[in-house]
Parts: C-alpha cells; sequence; structure tokens
C-alpha cells in the first residue's frame, strides 16, 4: 500500500485502508461486517438487528469466527420505537474485545460515554453538523463521521452537503474525520482525502456487494435502474428525515406527510417491517420499498464482492491522487 494512504484513522484503528462499511440495520451483519474487515478496511455491526444483548454477543462471536481483524459495532441514539439495551450491548462490545464503538442519532450521555471509555472501545460518533461535531469531539470522541446530506438513512435537519460538512470539521476540529454521504468511487475518497478526511465511510456501495444479505433481484434492480435523483426524505415533519429510495410506497408516505397527517399514520410504514420484507422475502420495490439508500446509488452499476470494491477502490484512490505527478 502507498504511504500516501497510511492515515491517522489507520494507524489508530489498526486497518489496512481508510474505508469504512456504514452502519446498516438489519443488512451489517456478520457476513458483511467480516468480509469488509478481512478486505483490509473497518467493518460495522447494526447492534439495532438485534432485539438483545445474548443476539448481539452471538453475531460478534460469528464475526470474530469469520475473520481476525478490527471491526466495529454500531449503537443508535435515534428516535426509535424500541428501546434498546445499550449498557448491556456496551458491556457485550468490552467483553468481545470489539474495537471501535460507533454511537449515531443523538449524543450519548455521559454514563454511556464513560462505560465506552473505560471499557477501552475507541468511540466514534456521527455527525451531520459542525456544531454537532465539535460537541462530540468536547465529549472525548475519539474520531467523528462527518455525514453529509446526500447519505442514506438520516441526512439531519441543516442539509448540509459532504463536500461542504467534512472541509468544516477539518479544518475547526482536532481529532480525525471519517468523510461520508455520498461516496462509492475511489475518485471521490481520493477528493474526500485532499480535503484532509482520514478516510471514508460507505453504506450504499457496500448495501450493493455479493456479501450483502439483501435479495439478488433487489440488489440487480438498484444496480441497474436507480438514478442520483431516485431517493427522497421521509419523516421531515416529524424531524427526523431518512433518505430512502423513492418508491410508490414512499410517494405515498410523502402525499400523506404533504397532506398534514399525525406520526401514526405512517408509523406502520417506517417501522422497518416493509424494510425486512423487501430485503429477505418478497423483492417488491414499490410495495414494500421503504429502504434506506444514497443519492451515490446513480454512480453505481454493479453489484460486486466486497474485496473488489475495496481493491478497486483503492488502486482508483491512488490513480486520482497521482494524477498531477510530474
Amino acid at each position: 500500500m502507498s504511504k500516501i494512504l497510511k492515515t491517522k484513522v489507520t494507524e489508530m484503528l489498526g486497518i489496512e485502508y481508510p474505508i469504512f462499511q456504514g452502519c446498516m440495520q438489519w443488512i451489517a451483519k456478520a457476513e458483511l461486517v467480516a468480509a469488509v474487515s478481512e478486505a483490509g478496511g473497518m467493518g460495522i455491526l447494526s447492534s439495532s438487528t438485534f432485539s438483545n444483548k445474548d443476539d448481539l454477543r452471538a453475531e460478534i462471536k460469528k464475526i470474530k469466527a469469520l475473520t481476525s481483524k478490527p471491526f466495529a459495532v454500531n449503537l443508535t441514539f435515534f428516535p426509535s420505537l424500541t428501546v434498546q439495551d445499550h449498557e448491556g450491548y456496551i458491556n457485550v462490545c468490552i467483553e468481545e474485545g470489539v474495537t471501535l464503538m460507533e454511537t449515531a442519532g443523538r449524543m450519548p450521555g455521559d454514563d454511556v460515554i464513560k462505560q465506552i471509555k473505560e471499557g477501552g472501545l475507541i468511540w466514534m460518533h456521527k455527525c451531520t453538523t459542525l456544531k454537532h461535531a465539535l460537541k462530540a469531539q468536547s465529549m472525548g470522541c475519539d474520531l467523528v463521521v462527518a455525514d453529509g446530506f446526500e447519505c442514506a438513512g438520516h441526512p439531519g435537519e441543516k442539509d448540509i452537503g459532504t463536500m461542504v460538512l467534512t472541509a468544516l470539521c477539518v479544518e475547526k476540529m482536532h481529532v480525525p474525520i471519517v468523510s461520508a454521504g455520498g461516496i462509492g468511487t475511489g475518485k471521490q475518497m481520493a477528493a474526500a482525502l485532499m480535503l484532509g478526511a482520514d478516510a471514508v465511510y460507505m453504506g450504499t456501495r457496500f448495501l450493493l456487494s455479493k456479501e450483502s444479505p439483501v435479495m439478488d433481484s433487489v440488489k440487480d434492480f438498484l444496480a441497474e435502474k436507480a438514478t442520483e435523483v431516485d431517493t427522497a426524505l421521509v419523516m421531515r415533519p416529524f424531524v427526523n428525515s431518512m433518505r430512502v429510495y423513492n418508491s410508490a410506497l414512499v410517494k405515498d408516505i410523502n402525499a400523506r406527510e404533504k397532506a398534514g397527517c399525525k406520526f401514526d399514520a405512517i408509523r406502520d410504514d417506517v417501522s422497518g417491517a416493509h424494510a425486512c420484507k423487501l430485503f429477505f422475502e418478497t423483492g417488491d420495490l414499490d410495495k414494500d420499498g421503504v429502504i434506506s439508500y444514497g443519492q451515490v446509488g446513480g454512480l453505481l452499476d454493479k453489484v460486486l464482492p466486497v474485496k473488489e470494491i475495496v481493491d478497486s477502490m483503492m488502486a482508483d484512490c491512488e490513480k486520482a491522487l497521482c494524477r498531477f505527478d510530474a
């Protein structure tokens, strides 16, 4: 690997490449997480997929059976219809030797932060504004994900693009910055590194991987048909915006929101039940299509093995960084 791609993040985490696999509920499970870590990046397991700490522990053990390389676990603090056992989940991560704890949503409480830090976990928090990122840094965060508006899932409510947010965080902060939102190619990775980021973070790119557990028919459709304009935001009236693929169901949800509906009118549609049916049972994007999907989908036209994704990202990134060499 070129020395130019050794960053503060690769050194801190003991990983080969500055590439993170984004946390995706229901999708970021053992096989995908282990494949990314084994390929030299940082796989991230979604703890929200599991209803209790014993199931989380079992999935972590699966990862450890598939790779000896570092991996992370995500803990979400977004508004949710279910309550997670945060304390229990963190204890499991400490006991199982997880390297990195990613938190997302609102800032964790002092008790949670203390438990993470005293347990020897490296702490990374996902932020959608500079103010949010500076707060995380002041609370002892070891690195920050600058998550731009183009991202799949929750982009925040201020609509700050990745190019600006990454640059702001790099300029104003001293902890390493991981650039996220709309990144899926080596050239984009080079751009993020040139802005001063120490790694990139990709969800949609790894959704469209061979190791992603989503039905092949869904992945193939998204790769072949979805463009950069085929996403929409749901739950914006409820200050919990989420970027999703713009299916027929999503269009219907947006119409109800525009008409001034209460949250109960869309609760079942955005609960995750439709996404699970789509991913693993029906494959029906119009009927069950409430799935997180980023604008970068417009740049992605193939479903590839994780190792090929990582290797091609690195090759294209290095080529882009060397473009103006004499």
